[in-house]
């Protein structure tokens, strides 16, 4: 019979093999010399007792297990120079650094298991030096990211432009083409490196635009998110430039995200998910048996819909599982917790 197993989004699909011993009737565990069960016999002689539509029972499955993966990449270039520890707004007078820890908490609770994230924070290791990538992007990324935001303290200036270089270099050397890959950039300044030795300066401004065109160019789109109150209201042009080039601007005046609180910060990336999170689920491996999927989220049955307007399906071609229409937006807000993806010859009871 089938058992339950819950997982996280996105983790791992249970798939069932059909077993038969040549007369339609499976074999229910291992033989033994007389052609009978070693195992505990289910009383159905081979078959689930499910009816299968045309008088006849559903084999009983043997099950293994499939990986599965959510399909985004997306890497944190989170500016932590001294100005972030300045007050986040009038109406949020905690330090920046700690409005952005709180928000990084809710997005790794939040979107962990359904978005890869990496960590690259700068500057490194001295004013001036670019931040480096200290957690690859990967499917288990969220606990080394939560034990950098424990000790996350603000210092030095700002090298917005040689970080995002950076994160070009990243994600060349990943050359991960089956994943959609993105850039989130939180900022609380203008860029003040390498050029302007801590002031802005054309020079940055140049650097940090191109290389976001450069991210663009290699397939890589680019968020921005501008943090605090004084950023936002004084000097906003540079970000809204970064973020057309970016390949995804809001509508609107404001280009980028500005944020001058928590709850702006994480509505920020509760936007940025629906935009860059999956409706699909990628399978490691071809199910012996397409045409007998069944999905579930938190437990709840979801239905299957070949004509892909509410429900999922299978698609063949690219071996993943896709969503439509509620059902891709409850992924995209974040409202699922675990999804469970059976293969089997009946119906999970």
């Amino acid at each position: 019979m089938l058992k339950k197993i819950f997982l996280l989004l996105a983790v791992s699909l249970w798939v069932i093999s059909c077993s038969d011993n040549g007369n339609g009737n499976g074999d229910g565990g291992g033989q033994d010399g007389a052609g009978q069960d070693g195992a505990e016999q289910d009383g159905s002689n081979g078959t689930d007792g499910k009816q299968d539509g045309s008088g006849g029972e559903y084999p009983i499955c043997d099950e293994q297990e499939i990986n599965a993966s959510p399909l985004t990449n997306m890497l944190l270039v989170i500016d932590k120079s001294d100005s972030m520890n300045d007050p986040a707004s009038v109406n949020d007078p905690r330090k920046k650094a700690e409005v952005l820890v709180e928000a990084m908490q809710f997005v790794l609770d939040t979107y962990a298991g359904k978005i890869r994230f990496g960590w690259m924070a700068f500057p490194n290791q001295s004013d001036c030096d670019p931040g480096v990538v200290s957690v690859p992007v990967s499917d288990d990324s969220a606990d080394s990211i939560r034990g950098l935001l424990s000790s996350f303290y603000p210092w030095g200036k700002t090298p917005t432009g040689e970080t995002l270089q950076n994160a070009d270099a990243y994600y060349t050397e990943l050359a991960d083409t089956e994943r959609a890959n993105f850039v989130v950039l939180v900022t609380d300044g203008l860029p003040t490196c390498p050029n302007g030795n801590g002031l802005p300066n054309a020079q940055d401004d140049a650097l940090a635009l191109l290389a976001v065109q450069t991210l663009f160019s290699h397939d890589v789109g680019t968020f921005v998110i501008g943090l605090g109150e004084n950023l936002n209201n004084s000097n906003p042009g540079l970000l809204n430039d970064m973020a057309e080039a970016g390949g995804h601007p809001r509508a609107g005046a404001d280009k980028y995200y500005p944020a001058n609180n928590q709850a702006d910060l994480e509505a920020a990336f509760r936007d940025i998910a629906k935009v860059v999170m999956s409706c699909h689920l990628d399978l490691a491996v071809v199910p012996e048996e397409p045409d007998f999927l069944w999905v579930y989220f938190d437990g709840q049955p979801i239905p299957r819909d070949r004509a892909h307007i509410s429900g999922f399906d299978y698609d063949e071609t690219n071996n993943r599982i896709d969503f439509y229409g509620e059902y891709c937006d409850q992924l995209k807000n974040g409202e699922v917790i675990s999804v469970e993806v059976k293969m089997g010859c009946a119906p999970p009871d």
